[in-house]
């Protein structure tokens, strides 16, 4: 059996006549290409990937998706109108294709979490595919499934959007059994009227296709009787709840604290009991352990996987722990780069908050696609570190450092961007700390953790 798509699937769709020895997948950029990779050269706002055929033929693609084909190239060039759109119809070609069982995670936060702890509780099983990093768009999603193995039995997909009607373009392409949305927050807000919006967003991961025969829900999310109602309108066969009260279908009957770890002790449908321990670190990440339960259960899967879950690494910029030497002083900075919204940011801060460490710097961004109500979120954000005291905080970006003279404290300092603050460093960060780090991705506090940990 072909592990990948086929030219015979790719020429039945085309109606092309190309050749070529071996397909290993998908790309649409040449640094992560392998050989064997089809190559889609995808003409965006600030690159064109014309540019790059070149290198992805040297590189060892074996086909490109071009809409003007390019001389001195050797490997067969298919050209079409658009290659965005190419790429998603030899995807939905070759999902049809599949026996596989997927799942589709979407959720404010948390999506790409969930989905990186299932790849390492799962990661010595056969068979089982989850898609890389943050794949999971209108061109991450579709090339995930062209780079999954045709024998793969279970998939698991992160689902996007910032948008009403992408998450309906994107489940018509991947055709999931399974649903999990994780939770309803301020997030994209910008893009919508209200929360509600949002949910009904969300709600596309079920409600436009028929594909789905399980859906997993957070009964302690926003908007969760919404989403219950439009389940009861489908024809979804089952719906799993999850919570933290005993009407849920999964709920959480004890939480113990000792010493760094938590204890739980899990309820399920069948009314068995399930116990297993989260490190005092992911306390926020409780509802994505319960979600990931509740699926495995749903599956088939073995749950004591579960048990691992405490020793899941934090993905890049979602919670990593890293330590450096910095200009004689010892830092650990807690990195949460990667984006944030009001709800992470008031969760991962209190997890920072309770440290036992006299110096705690807090390094704070800007929440950005907050709409109308981003001043009010980012003041209530201002006013929480007030409230708990926090001894030394530095805000950066725009948003933050408008509201500068309203909120004058001398643990408090003010920057517009990151440059600003890496040329302060020194002064700012000159004594042995924790730091943590959290905002927005285009605050690029990234920058920031490289330089101190260089």
């Amino acid at each position: 059996m072909k592990k990948f798509i086929t030219t015979t699937e790719i020429n039945e769709l085309f109606g092309t006549n190309i050749v070529c020895k071996r397909i290993t997948g998908a790309s649409i950029d040449t640094r992560s290409l392998r050989k064997g990779n089809i190559f889609f050269a995808i003409k965006g706002l600030n690159t064109d990937g014309h540019k790059y055929l070149v290198e992805a033929e040297k590189k060892g693609a074996s086909i490109a998706f071009v809409h003007k084909k390019v001389r001195g190239i050797k490997i067969p060039q298919i050209n079409v109108k658009d290659t965005s759109k190419a790429l998603l119809k030899l995807a939905t070609k070759y999902r049809a294709q599949l026996k596989t069982q997927i799942v589709g995670i979407t959720g404010s936060i948390g999506k790409t979490g969930t989905k990186d702890a299932i790849n390492y509780l799962l990661r010595n099983e056969k068979d089982v595919f989850c898609s890389r990093k943050s794949f999971n768009n209108q061109y991450g999603l579709p090339l995930e499934l062209l780079n999954m193995p045709r024998h793969t039995k279970y998939g698991f997909f992160e689902i996007g959007m910032n948008h009403s009607g992408e998450i309906k373009r994107l489940v018509k392409v991947l055709q999931p059994q399974t649903a999990i949305i994780l939770n309803v927050e301020n997030v994209h807000l910008g893009n919508f009227k209200s929360l509600k919006e949002i949910a009904l967003a969300k709600s596309e991961i079920f409600t436009s296709t028929k594909s789905i025969e399980n859906l997993i829900i957070n009964r302690n999310s926003n908007f969760y009787k919404l989403l219950y109602i439009l389940f009861k309108k489908s024809k979804i066969s089952t719906c799993l709840d999850i919570g933290k009260v005993k009407s849920s279908k999964v709920y959480l009957k004890k939480e113990t604290n000792i010493s760094n770890i938590i204890k739980y002790q899990v309820i399920l449908p069948d009314a068995s009991k399930l116990d297993f321990t989260l490190r005092k670190n992911q306390k926020n990440l409780i509802f994505n352990a319960l979600a990931i339960i509740t699926c495995f259960y749903m599956l088939g899967l073995n749950l004591k996987l579960i048990n691992q879950f405490k020793n899941v690494p934090f993905t890049e910029g979602r919670g990593e722990i890293l330590k450096s030497k910095y200009k004689g002083n010892k830092l650990e900075v807690h990195d949460h780069s990667y984006n944030a919204s009001p709800v992470s940011m008031r969760d991962t801060i209190d997890i920072f908050n309770k440290f036992k460490n006299k110096h705690l710097v807090y390094v704070i961004g800007d929440m950005n696609e907050l709409g109308n109500k981003s001043k009010k979120f980012h003041m209530d954000l201002i006013k929480y570190l007030i409230l708990i005291k926090a001894k030394k905080v530095i805000f950066v970006g725009s948003k933050l450092y408008s509201l500068r003279k309203r909120y004058k404290r001398l643990q408090f300092e003010y920057y517009e961007n990151i440059d600003s603050v890496i040329s302060n460093a020194e002064k700012i960060f000159n004594r042995n700390s924790k730091v943590f780090l959290k905002g927005s991705n285009s605050i690029n506090l990234r920058k920031l953790s490289n330089h101190l940990i260089s």
